[in-house]
């Protein structure tokens, strides 16, 4: 047995949201424990909140790790950048949010900028109304200017325009976009998109103004951030703070939205001080690890914790299908059968997981969980998997690399140093090979060799087709793993087209089978995570994409007796 190795749950961003999903499953989960398969319950109330008139005012005080890397959002692939702009952007389509709904809940609102939308009978045409009288924050260059169709158009098509960008080629399908009258958007396609809807809701699109990038000096820098969102960017400190408030002219303002004065976010890139200060209730949220989560509760006994949450940042090893010896299925299957996933679980999670077979999410309402008759490579199984060297002309395994990075700290170079054992047991003998954060990025973008230890997806990606093209797609710009399958590329495509939600469906089981069968990257073991709040915060829930900070912040409230209410 190996070691005793750390939990890898919830040290995560801590930007006052947590990139953590919640499983959509029943309160109880059949899952693998340290003492075998038993049943974990978990809780299921309502978060504080939805059950109390709101109270509006305060400050809710979080913390984050790590400034924006880039202040460009077409060119930042990460939540450093998009988790803060969304809390002052606003978006053309909008999911139902808070407590009243399931974390994995895609249904649509008309609350968000187009206030009613239509799709023609060929697919082809969609046409937006929005909402008049919405204005843009009254800062320069906009200074309180009213948003109009013009303004969504040069957003989308600016996203489509920057190389590199996210969301570029989802919604790629674009062919051009009219606006008739101020309030009216026509997006016309080059063919059908079933998904068009959940992509731009995606919180990569937000939308902003043309002043911004046209005005010298402005792009590229922290005062572009402005909005017509919840929030207002207040003040920002480099390593130090941003700070946000409230939006007086915000669209929703009627509604009482938001509730919050001020959303205050420290930087404190060290997680054993974040958890200090939660501990000290001078944070209001966190996510806590599940090896401390007995001693914070012990140690604040009336923090309400969610405990089943299902992290967005999905872990995998992605291979070189392009290259010896990884271009042989049965290679990937050996090197899949070779991981433990239920000792994973056990050991490492603490019981507190599940397992991930394919690349759609197993939270997902998309995900199929019986993949057919190539189900068997997920399972572990070292004597099948050195047959399966074998007969792929490597009876006595082979060398090669594992690249990763040490930047994400020293458990996640333990799973590496796992992942090695588990190979070293099928006679694949992997050496570690490091770079600094950065260099990783451009590494796992097929410019290493071998294996690549890696996170891939994200709070941006819950749909299918948000992540499907960029990642296995020839050209995707996640193209991780270096896939150029053409049936793959074939069903990929087809689901993307197929309007129908049944037939959509049965390409993306097809999908799920083929990716169990072909085995393009290994998806890691997911774990339970958790997410604690103070007991004064109040209407607080993510959704699954949890980088759309601004959506579930702006109805977070918090109690007279709040901190935060202090002057």
């Amino acid at each position: 047995m190996f070691k005793e190795w750390r939990v890898l749950l919830a040290l995560l961003g801590l930007c006052g949201v947590v990139a953590l999903f919640l499983a959509c499953a029943s309160p109880t989960e059949r899952v693998a424990t340290p003492e075998g398969v038993g049943t974990m319950v978990f809780p299921t109330r309502t978060p504080l909140g939805a059950e109390a008139q709101p109270i509006p005012g305060g400050t809710l005080r979080s913390a984050y790790t790590n400034d924006p890397p880039v202040w460009d959002p077409n060119k930042a692939p990460s939540g450093e950048t998009h988790n803060p702009l969304n809390m002052i952007t606003a978006f053309l389509v909008n999911y139902q949010y808070g407590p009243n709904y399931p974390q994995w809940h895609f249904t649509f609102s008309n609350d968000g900028l187009a206030k009613s939308w239509e799709m023609s009978a060929d697919g082809m045409t969609w046409t937006f109304h929005l909402r008049e009288g919405v204005k843009w924050q009254n800062k320069p260059p906009l200074n309180g200017r009213e948003l109009v169709a013009n303004d969504v158009k040069w957003s989308i098509q600016n996203i489509i325009d920057t190389p590199g960008s996210p969301r570029g080629q989802p919604l790629g399908a674009i062919d051009r976009m009219d606006t008739p009258d101020k309030y009216t958007l026509v997006i016309h396609l080059t063919e059908p998109r079933a998904s068009l809807l959940h992509i731009l809701a995606n919180p990569y699109v937000e939308i902003l103004a043309p002043e911004l990038k046209e005005t010298p000096g402005v792009w590229e820098t922290s005062r572009a951030w402005v909005g017509a969102g919840p929030f207002m960017l207040k003040e920002y400190v480099p390593n130090t703070r941003i700070v946000f408030e409230k939006n007086p002219t915000y669209y929703r303002a009627n509604e009482g939205l938001p509730y919050l004065d001020i959303v205050h976010r420290s930087c404190i890139p060290d997680s054993s001080t974040t958890l200090a200060a939660f501990r000290a209730e001078q944070i209001d949220i966190r996510g806590i690890s599940r090896l401390d989560l007995a001693s914070v509760k012990g140690t604040n006994p009336d923090i309400y914790c969610e405990e089943n949450q299902i992290s967005a940042t999905q872990p995998a090893i992605c291979l070189r299908n392009d290259k010896p010896p990884f271009n042989d299925a049965r290679v990937r299957q050996a090197v899949s059968m070779a991981i433990n996933r239920p000792e994973v679980i056990a050991t490492q999670y603490y019981g507190y997981g599940l397992e991930q077979h394919g690349p759609i999410n197993a939270a997902s309402p998309w995900y199929l969980k019986d993949q057919g008759e190539c189900d068997k490579y997920w399972k572990y199984d070292p004597a099948a998997a050195r047959q399966l060297l074998a007969d792929a002309g490597y009876p006595n395994g082979f060398t090669t690399e594992l690249w990763t990075t040490s930047a994400w700290g020293a458990t996640w170079m333990e799973y590496a140093e796992l992942i090695v054992d588990y190979m070293s047991k099928v006679g694949i003998k992997a050496t570690i090979k490091t770079s600094d954060l950065g260099a990783h990025y451009v590494n796992r973008l097929g410019k290493y060799e071998g294996m690549c230890w890696t996170y891939t997806w994200g709070g941006a990606t819950v749909e299918p087709d948000n992540w499907l093209p960029v990642m296995f797609l020839p050209g995707g710009y996640v193209q991780y793993s270096v896939v150029d399958d053409p049936e793959l590329s074939r069903l990929i495509v087809a689901q993307q087209t197929a309007l129908d939600p049944a037939k959509r469906q049965e390409y993306l089981n097809e999908i799920q089978r083929r990716f169990a069968c072909q085995q393009y990257q290994i998806q890691w073991p997911m774990a339970y995570g958790v997410t604690c709040q103070q007991p004064w915060v109040r209407n607080y829930r993510m959704h699954a994409t949890d980088m759309a900070a601004g959506r579930y912040v702006e109805i977070t409230w918090l109690t007279e007796d709040a901190p935060g209410r202090k002057k």
